[in-house]
C-alpha cells in the first residue's frame, strides 16, 4: 500500500536546478540507467499516480545563496547565429572572414547553495530508498562537480506530494486535477514525464520557480 514520505538530500556542495526537479523525474533517470528503456522506466516508477500525475513533488529548499554560473558549448553543427544579429561591413555584407555556421554557445544557470532539499511523495519507500541510495549527484552540470549529495533520507510524512498544507501546490498539475487553491497563477508547465517532452506541457498550478 502506497505510503506518503518525506525525502531529503543533504547536500555537500551547490546545486544547480533548471525547472521543477521533481522526486519522479530523478527517480525515472535511475531507473533508465537500471533498464535502458525510457517506456519501461517510467512505467515502473515507484510513485502513486492518478491519470498519469505522479504523487511526488518538486524541490523544495531555502537556499542561503543564490548565483550564477557560464558554462561554453564547444563547437556544434548545430550551433549558428543568425546574420541578420551580425554588423555587416560598409556594403552591407559579412565580412569575408566571418563564418556563422559554427559557434560556441554560453549557457548560464542558477546556482543555489542550501543545506537541504526536500521532496515530499506517496508510493513505496522500501523502493524509493533502493533508487535514491546509489544517487551520488541532482541537478545539471553534475561532471562539474555541482549537486553532490551527501546522504538520503526518507522519513514517514503527511503529504502527498501534490498539495501542501497551505492548499498550494507541491508540483505542476493541469488545473483540471488541481484540487487545492485556485487563487495561485496559472502557468505553462510539464506535469509529467517524459518533462522535456512538449507534448507533456498544460496549463498547471506550480511552485515557482
Amino acid at each position: 500500500m502506497p505510503k506518503t514520505m518525506t525525502i531529503t538530500a543533504t547536500m555537500k556542495t551547490p546545486f544547480i536546478k533548471v525547472g521543477h526537479m521533481t522526486i519522479d523525474g530523478i527517480l525515472a533517470s535511475q531507473l533508465f540507467d537500471e533498464l535502458n528503456d525510457v517506456d519501461n522506466a517510467h512505467a515502473t516508477i515507484p510513485i502513486k499516480q492518478t491519470q498519469g500525475l505522479f504523487h511526488a513533488s518538486a524541490a523544495i529548499f531555502e537556499p542561503y545563496e543564490k548565483t550564477k554560473a557560464a558554462f561554453i558549448a564547444a563547437f556544434r553543427e548545430t550551433h549558428s547565429i543568425d546574420p541578420a544579429h551580425i554588423k555587416k561591413n560598409k556594403h552591407g555584407q559579412l565580412h569575408k572572414k566571418f563564418d556563422s555556421s559554427l559557434t560556441n554557445v554560453m549557457n548560464s544557470y542558477p546556482v543555489y547553495s542550501a543545506a537541504e532539499i526536500t521532496w515530499y511523495a506517496e508510493g513505496d519507500a522500501a523502493e524509493v530508498e533502493r533508487l535514491l541510495r546509489p544517487i551520488q549527484f541532482v541537478g545539471k552540470r553534475r561532471a562539474s562537480g555541482f549537486g553532490e549529495v551527501e546522504s538520503w533520507q526518507i522519513e514517514e510524512g503527511e503529504l502527498d506530494g501534490l498539495v501542501g498544507y497551505g492548499g498550494e501546490a507541491l508540483r505542476p498539475i493541469p488545473i483540471d486535477m488541481f484540487t487545492g487553491d485556485k487563487s495561485q497563477p496559472i502557468v505553462d508547465a510539464a506535469w509529467r514525464p517524459a518533462y522535456w517532452n512538449v507534448l507533456n506541457r498544460a496549463a498547471c498550478y506550480a511552485p515557482s520557480l
